[in-house]
């Protein structure tokens, strides 16, 4: 089960994109924790800056 994937365990086709974007790299894990603090915390920047 290790070796081959049974279709019950395999990623859906629309998966596919996101899973070519993850290389496994950990320069890659840095960009993407990098990218979701900034999309999370740029809503919040405004309320911060305007207290």
């Amino acid at each position: 089960m290790a070796v081959t994937r049974s279709p019950l365990l395999a990623a859906p086709d629309r998966a596919l994109p996101l899973r070519r974007l993850r290389s496994g790299h950990v320069e890659d894990y840095m960009v993407w924790l990098l990218v979701g603090i900034t999309l999370l915390g740029a809503p919040a920047l405004p309320g911060v800056l305007g207290s």
